[in-house]
């Protein structure tokens, strides 16, 4: 039985699998697939690695919107984005979607975990493996955390059958659990301690100790999470680059600034951020069409713009902002083409901005290979200098970590002193868009969601958007004021699940703010 169940979560890795990074990605994995041979060899047990990493959902758009950064530039919102704009409840398909894209991952990982056990492979494959399929489910399990909070927990390769008994754990137990997990994976001396690109796209030590600060920023353990980011930052292979715009450069997407991320080859219309960054053109104006034509940026989804109330907080000096913020366009013919939203340049991989095009030959639609940024240097430094402040407020330690590379990066002085807000506007200004926290759960573990959300109005109609937005911004403040404060911070647990369980007998109860 157990063979049987290890060998259906390998077939339908292998069969799911999008490729990814091309140095190990590119081989044809269906003709070394067998139940008999499976983690006969290292190749075998890294086509279920790749399997893992097809697991994580990279885009973090979504978590963006409804926040003081992200809005939608849509003209009619697409129903897999409700979600964002706290328009959901246990039935909405993206609610379970996220949890069982999750539960899946968590599914393959302990599979993969239980294969690896009983492998012969060499101590030190078997172990390099295993700490990262650790990792893989790790990151799964702060997902389902994050958002749900308390969820039903399993280490071992059970049927899923089974699971659907399954109480909820609380999330400090489980959390307690995969930092054990990663601490292990750490000591184990088997990950790599290159870049994440010269590892192939796989998870090194560096992935793995972020990933291990995130968890201890999520429980508010900032010592802990100090000692991990000191360790990135200072002993890490990996470098911020003086120029913020250098990793969207084209032919530079895969920069030593990134810590983990997932990989998209050209030619697969994946990359959810190229995607949903674009113009929608019924969203637009005949003159902001006309811009997006000149540029050759093409009219997509739209899904994330950015608000003006946060685009006029940039300073004009930061550096970070041509990269960021673009909101008009001179024509050819000298006339200023003024839009109806703000789109960010770095995403859209077009030849933008003008002063300074990332990009010489815009990418086909639909083509792009960016990588999704998920772990990211620069957010280290930032959650480094939130976690000094957390501990010392305004020290010495705080302030180096906050102005690292901060004259030649963002044009601007260094701080001499700093508060939580200037911490809370460097993450927006430097992430925007970006980011594994996305801003909504930057929001969520600040406990500033709500009264964030209530001010958007205000602050839209102050910076001059256009009705619709302000509209729809009235809208996401009045359904989150609607609710007790924390229900929209996490999701209900889906419906069709609660019924599952109820009707085997199952212990899986509903979230208590979402109850009826």
């Amino acid at each position: 039985m157990k063979n049987r169940y290890i060998i259906i979560a390998f077939m339908t890795l292998l069969f799911g699998m999008t490729v990814g990074c091309d140095d190990y990605l590119e081989e044809d994995a269906k003709g070394t697939l067998t139940p008999d041979s499976f983690f006969e060899n290292e190749a075998e047990a890294n086509l279920a690695l790749n399997g893992l990493q097809d697991d994580v959902i990279a885009s973090g758009l979504i978590q963006h919107l409804g926040t003081d950064i992200g809005l939608t530039g849509r003209f009619a919102i697409a129903g897999g984005w409700l979600v964002a704009l706290y328009d959901y409840n246990s039935s909405t398909a993206q609610v379970r979607t996220t949890w069982s894209d999750a539960y899946t991952g968590v599914r393959n990982a302990n599979l993969v975990l239980s294969g690896l056990e009983s492998s012969n492979l060499s101590a030190e494959v078997k172990g390099n493996a295993t700490a990262q399929a650790k990792f893989y489910r790790a990151f799964q399990y702060l997902d389902l955390i994050r958002n749900f909070g308390d969820v039903p927990y399993w280490r071992d390769e059970v049927n899923i059958a089974e699971v659907s008994l399954l109480g909820k754990t609380d999330a400090d137990v489980i959390g307690a659990e995969m930092i054990a997990d990663l601490e292990d994976a750490i000591n184990s001396g088997y990950l790599s301690t290159s870049t994440w690109q010269g590892n192939g796209g796989r998870p090194t030590v560096w992935a793995v100790r972020m990933l291990k600060a995130y968890y201890h920023v999520w429980f508010n353990e900032w010592a802990q999470a100090r000692t991990e980011l000191i360790a990135i930052t200072a002993n890490s292979p990996h470098v911020m680059s003086d120029d913020y715009a250098d990793m969207y450069r084209e032919g530079n997407e895969l920069n030593d600034e990134l810590i983990f991320g997932k990989e998209f080859l050209a030619g697969i219309n994946n990359n959810q951020d190229h995607n949903q960054a674009h113009f929608n053109s019924n969203g637009e104006n005949e003159e902001t069409r006309d811009a997006m034509a000149e540029t050759n940026v093409f009219a997509r989804a739209a899904s994330m713009c950015m608000r003006k109330s946060f685009a006029n907080t940039y300073d004009d000096n930061d550096k970070r902002k041509l990269y960021n913020v673009w909101d008009s366009h001179t024509l050819k013919d000298g006339t200023v083409a003024e839009f109806n939203y703000v789109y960010l340049p770095k995403l859209l991989r077009a030849a933008v901005p003008i002063s300074d095009p990332l990009m010489e030959t815009p990418d086909p639609n639909g083509q792009s290979s960016q990588p999704a940024r998920i772990f990211r240097l620069s957010d280290a430094y930032l959650l480094l200098a939130e976690a000094e402040f957390m501990l010392n407020g305004s020290s010495a330690e705080a302030l180096a970590a906050i102005n690292y590379k901060r004259a030649e990066r963002v044009g601007l002085p260094d701080y001499t002193a700093i508060t939580i807000q200037d911490i809370r506007n460097e993450r927006g200004w430097e992430l925007a868009g970006e980011g594994f926290w996305g801003r909504k759960f930057d929001l969520i573990r600040w406990g500033i969601l709500e009264s964030t959300v209530i001010s958007m109005p205000a602050a839209e109609a102050a910076a001059g958007s256009i009705p619709l937005t302000i509209e729809r911004t009235q809208e996401e403040a009045d359904r989150i004021s609607a609710g007790p404060v924390g229900k929209f911070q996490i999701f209900p647990i889906p419906l069709e699940d609660l019924l599952i369980s109820q009707d085997i007998g199952g212990a899986l109860t509903q979230n208590p703010l979402w109850v009826d």
